[in-house]
């Protein structure tokens, strides 16, 4: 667990340090004055970009190398430093000492050590100025911060292999880039893999590590973002925290809610960039809002700014986060459009986006220009689109349901052809004869009958394939009633708007509402006859995070009128309050959220032990003979060898592997490759409670020591592996995984039969065991038949 831990701290300092620092002192100047808010979204945004625009820079012109990027990296911070002129008289006085002898060792490291010392007392100083009077909020801000990461981060801990299967593609992406190659297979969004990539070329920190640990650090990203938009659009400062708290507390009563939070533990490109979405938002906001004098006209150079670099890091992270920036953006500013297409405004957004677009996009067009074919996941989208992908697609099951309804409705309405009477036939043959006139006459009484009854038709299935198939009828009903709630209030806010000659409540009350019902009909769309633009999924965290915000406008109008009463000094502990009443309400009422899931895939002494073998040996003298998941831990030191072809391979005359040591990894229980894992734990920190939502579904399902496996035997030696195609889909074969973890077991027994003293048990546990060979790599084994 040290090992671990040691690993989440080097992963947050290198994050810490990339993300923020970095750009903090770089941009300095750029940054004086400016609020934290402007710090945070500046700072998020073009850090990404900046690595993102530098590494597939340089692997375009085919310089990509980890010292390029070190020395640009460190050179840039230097020289940032250097340029200001009194620390560099300092420097140079302070070499110049040493080397004159007028200044010892000793002395330099103590003068050094106050330098740092008054620096850091500084900097302290003008970060408590700046969060003066509000110190409570941001302690606040803190405490769910950490909350967030100590839940999401809680299943790295107890599993240490990747979480999700998409996980070890996005590793190979980033070990292409350390070999110099930019979109190894394709050209994708690689923003993630390139922050990635430096984190491990400037700090040294292994891939591994960061696709353990750096989402569920990130996380805080999204939460700070969603703090922004809702500090930004509330009437109450302090309504935000009470949002926060219902997100990280309240439980979920749907697989495709359970699946859409547990992908926040996984390091994949659209849970990274899922704030870009909401800053995208908050800055365009902020430029609508402001007109006027020079200041004004400053701060919206400044927005507008933002608002470029947070759609150009969206869209260079990953498609799926511009396209919902462009529904959340488009649904809240609907009532501001008169705004958006004044001459002033139009001009500069559209400038904005066409160069935030060309920002991030123009890496990815010189690559396809250059040769490179676009990658097989954008064409998985356009299948989502056009319903032809049935894994996370929903078109097929829709029109199935479409088709049964049509079904059972034309059962119902049937009438025997034998029961007309004459005058029905008359009627049918006036009908025929009039033809043309019908085809004139219809369309305008038909039409309107057609178009309130597809209208109602649509609202009932919006609610029933929407809101009662995420969130239950109950909860539902209570969603639902607040939705018109608020509806109500953001009409009172209007009148109270045209009353006092004020802009501005109606349009946010109005923005929150109609985004949360706007996102659930996307998620609904299949159902309503629409193209499927996003997965509904992967729509549920953002959906959830809009209906919590719209439920909370009747508290924010009660936190705004508290504000403003004669008890307003109370005020700041509002949201203190609301988080812990939101803490304890949902433990006392059973609706705290529950533990989430992983793709199991290994045991943990595998990956411990990959570790082992890893700082012990010298690089490349080992192979590993394993499934594929000790490949991405272990590419960077060793060799590897699928035990799939191992299986293959040991059935030919001439079998070689050539390297020094060869490590066997063997399943006792093979395990039931990719089974849903939920964990258990603290009761402070989550509830089990998810896995009976899976009872329906085929999934593998398991929780907490308890591990889904098989067992070997010999009665599946030489029994036939099913036809399969990939490595990773005969391993998720449970027959297959028992057939080939026995074959390798009896093969190490008969090896050690013919050769007593030259394999030995590495390690071994009730579960697993590893065998190791050491051979002479001028006088290799033959490991075939």
């Amino acid at each position: 667990m040290s090992y671990w831990i040691g690993e989440f701290v080097r992963v947050f300092l290198g994050y810490i340090i990339l993300m923020y620092f970095w750009p903090s002192v770089v941009f300095r100047k750029r940054l004086s004055g400016k609020s934290l808010t402007f710090r945070f979204a500046f700072c998020s945004t073009v850090s990404v970009l900046l690595a993102n625009t530098l590494v597939l820079g340089l692997g375009l012109i085919h310089i990509l190398k980890g010292w390029v990027i070190f020395l640009i990296f460190y050179g840039i911070l230097t020289f940032s430093i250097f340029k200001e002129k009194t620390f560099r008289k300092n420097v140079f006085l302070q070499i110049r000492s040493l080397f004159n002898g007028t200044l010892g060792w000793k002395s330099l490291i103590f003068q050094t050590t106050e330098n740092i010392k008054n620096n850091s007392i500084t900097f302290f100083r003008r970060l408590n100025k700046k969060i003066h009077g509000r110190k409570l909020e941001y302690g606040i801000l803190s405490i769910l911060l950490i909350f967030a990461i100590a839940y999401f981060s809680y299943g790295a801990f107890q599993n240490h292999s990747y979480g999700w299967g998409d996980m070890y593609v996005h590793h190979s992406w980033i070990y292409g880039l350390k070999e110099g190659n930019i979109f190894s297979e394709g050209v994708y969004p690689e923003a993630m893999h390139c922050f990635i990539y430096c984190m491990d070329v400037l700090f040294g920190i292994p891939v591994y590590s960061s696709m353990m640990f750096l989402g569920e650090i990130h996380v805080t990203a999204l939460l700070v973002a969603v703090y922004c938009l809702f500090r930004e659009v509330m009437k109450s400062r302090y309504t935000v925290y009470v949002i926060l708290a219902a997100f990280l507390m309240l439980d979920v009563v749907c697989i495709d809610e359970i699946y859409g939070i547990s992908r926040l533990q996984y390091t994949i490109p659209q849970e990274f960039g899922l704030y870009t979405q909401f800053l995208c938002l908050v800055y365009l906001i902020r430029f609508l809002k402001k007109s006027g004098n020079t200041e004004k006209r400053r701060e919206r150079k400044d927005d507008l700014f933002l608002f470029m670099t947070s759609l150009a890091a969206s869209l260079a992270i990953h498609f799926y986060v511009t396209i919902m920036a462009f529904f959340l953006c488009g649904s809240f500013v609907v009532w501001k459009m008169a705004s958006i297409f004044r001459k002033e405004n139009f001009r500069s957004l559209l400038g904005a986006v066409i160069l935030g677009v060309a920002i991030s996009t123009l890496p990815m067009v010189l690559a396809f220009a250059s040769g490179i074919p676009l990658q097989g996941s954008l064409n998985w989208g356009m299948n989502i689109i056009n319903g032809t992908d049935t894994k996370e697609g929903r078109a097929q099951l829709a029109q199935k349901l479409e088709k049964e309804s049509e079904s059972v409705e034309q059962s119902l309405t049937e009438t025997s052809g034998e029961l007309q009477s004459d005058q029905s036939e008359l009627l049918l043959s006036e009908a025929e004869n009039e033809q043309s006139t019908k085809r004139i006459e219809a369309p305008t009484k038909v039409s309107i009958k057609d178009r309130i009854k597809k209208m109602i038709d649509n609202v009932n299935r919006t609610k029933q394939y929407g809101y009662v198939q995420l969130y239950g009828r109950m909860r539902a009903g209570w969603i639902l009633g607040f939705t018109l709630l608020a509806m109500v209030i953001t009409i009172l806010n209007l009148v109270i708007d045209r009353v006092r000659h004020h802009k501005g409540y109606f349009e946010m009350y109005a923005g929150i509402t109609f985004s949360s019902v706007f996102f659930m009909v996307l998620y609904a769309a299949p159902y309503l006859g629409l193209p499927e633009i996003i997965a509904g999924a992967r729509l549920c965290l953002t959906e959830q995070i809009l209906i919590l915000a719209m439920m909370a406008i009747p508290l924010d109008e009660l936190f705004f009128l508290f504000e403003h009463s004669s008890a307003g000094r109370y005020a700041p502990y509002l949201g203190l309050l609301g988080v812990i009443v939101m803490y304890v309400g949902t433990n006392c009422l059973g609706v705290f959220h529950g533990y989430l899931y992983y793709e199991l895939t290994r045991y943990n002494s595998a990956v411990e032990l990959t570790n082992h073998i890893i700082e012990k040996y010298p690089q490349y003298t080992y192979t590993i003979i394993s499934t594929t998941e000790e490949l991405y831990q272990a590419i960077e030191t060793g060799r590897h060898e699928e035990i799939l072809d191992f299986y293959y391979r040991t059935r030919s005359e001439n079998y070689y592997i050539p390297t020094e040591y060869l490590f066997f990894y063997v399943e006792k229980n093979p395990i039931q490759y990719a089974q849903y894992h939920f964990f258990s734990g603290p009761r402070w920190l989550a509830q089990e409670k998810y896995i009976p939502y899976y009872k329906y579904s085929n999934s593998i399902l398991s929780e907490g020591d308890q591990i889904k496996h098989g067992r070997i035997s010999r009665r599946f030696l030489n029994e036939p592996l099913a036809i399969m195609g990939k490595a990773s889909d005969a391993y998720s074969n449970i027959t297959n995984r028992k057939i080939l973890e026995s074959e390798m077991y009896y093969w190490c027994q008969n090896f050690e039969t013919i050769y007593p003293n030259e394999i030995k048990v590495y390690y071994e546990d009730e579960d697993f065991v590893c065998y190791v060979v050491k051979q002479n790599p001028d006088h290799l084994y033959n490991l075939g038949t």
